[in-house]
């Protein structure tokens, strides 16, 4: 009896040793779909987890995120390491990296036709390998108890009351901070703008490498003003239930970030990179990304209904652009001579 019980024991750790050999063989023979975007839409707060989850469930495959800290330095990380590594997909572009990432690397082409785009955006579908996933509207972000003295306008920010109080991002390292760069100079002539521009540099509480950092500083309060999504105030409203925060509306025309993914050409599983950007684009993707990244869906009419509507009158007070490679760089030199104290050209 004994020595039956010893060979049924036996003959069932064979069959269980075998059962997980081959579940880890099969795993081991999954393709690997490998995604390259920043660290808030891949973390588990971002949106990057739950679409992975939906599509791994589909795609028999797997998907690794390969993490960049913030949409302004992905495009190095991808010329680094995405040969590399691999990249199938690059999630995270925005409209001031978009003319550098097509002269420095190939790229395969989308269809982009079967997008019913949100109106406000269409400009951003004028090239064959980027397809918009998500945009905002920016500004600055203050508390409720602080909204007597904030600030109607740009020229504003220079007033003596907001001096150190400005949490801004540096452009070199972070997209919003790029984005505020270019919104002063769209907004002021060549000379006002150069004025401006070192003006600011004096007023600014400080100017973090990414936006996450700038936005932590805001919430522990070290400055009461920051610039961020005009969407942020609805983060705060879902997530933490508290209605303390409020996006300012100024009188020059605000800027819009749209972001951006592509599938490099050398990338090896580029039909699942396809049916990857597919997902995002679906109604479940978009509504995933709205309620994850807090950012306006691109396809048409999926805010419908939704708290994000509450910002229509905003919206409509914006302008969207595609800088020239020549243009970024000279803005970023303007801003490092004005960070050195040199005299910015006019």
């Amino acid at each position: 009896m004994q020595q039956f019980i010893i060979f049924i024991s036996t003959i069932f750790f064979v069959l269980i040793f075998s059962f997980f050999k081959k579940q880890s063989s099969m795993e081991a023979h999954k393709s690997v779909v490998r995604i390259f975007g920043y660290s808030s839409f891949i973390s588990k707060y971002g949106p990057g987890e739950e679409l992975k989850k939906i599509f791994e469930e589909k795609c028999d495959c797997q998907v690794d995120f390969i993490e960049a800290s913030d949409a302004g330095i992905l495009l190095q990380r991808v010329k680094l390491e995405g040969s590399t590594l691999g990249a199938d997909l690059v999630i995270g572009f925005d409209q001031f990296d978009l003319q550098k990432a097509l002269s420095e690397i190939k790229w395969r082409k989308i269809d982009l036709t079967q997008i019913d785009i949100n109106p406000m955006i269409k400009g951003s579908l004028n090239n064959e390998y980027f397809v918009p996933y998500d945009w905002g509207v920016l500004s600055f972000v203050t508390r409720k108890e602080d909204m007597a003295v904030a600030p109607k306008s740009l020229q504003d920010l220079l007033k003596p009351h907001f001096k150190r109080k400005l949490a801004l991002q540096d452009p070199r390292t972070s997209s919003p901070g790029m984005q505020f760069l270019y919104w002063i100079k769209k907004s002021f002539n060549e000379s006002d703008y150069a004025n401006f521009l070192q003006q600011i540099i004096e007023q600014a509480h400080s100017f973090s490498p990414s936006w996450s950092t700038a936005y932590g500083l805001f919430i522990k309060k070290q400055a009461p003003y920051v610039f961020s999504y005009t969407t942020s105030p609805i983060y705060h409203q879902i997530v933490e239930k508290n209605n303390q925060y409020q996006a300012l509306y100024f009188t020059e025309k605000h800027p819009i970030q749209v972001e951006f993914m592509g599938i490099p050409s050398d990338c090896k599983e580029c039909e699942k990179a396809e049916d990857f950007v597919n997902l995002m684009l679906t109604d479940q993707g978009q509504k995933i990304i709205m309620n994850k990244n807090f950012m306006y869906p691109v396809v048409k009419d999926v805010v419908k209904g939704t708290i994000f509507e509450s910002n229509d009158d905003l919206v409509q007070n914006t302008f969207f652009e595609i800088p020239s490679v020549t243009e970024v760089e000279s803005l970023l030199k303007e801003w490092s001579d004005a960070r050195k104290g040199k005299k910015v050209a006019k």
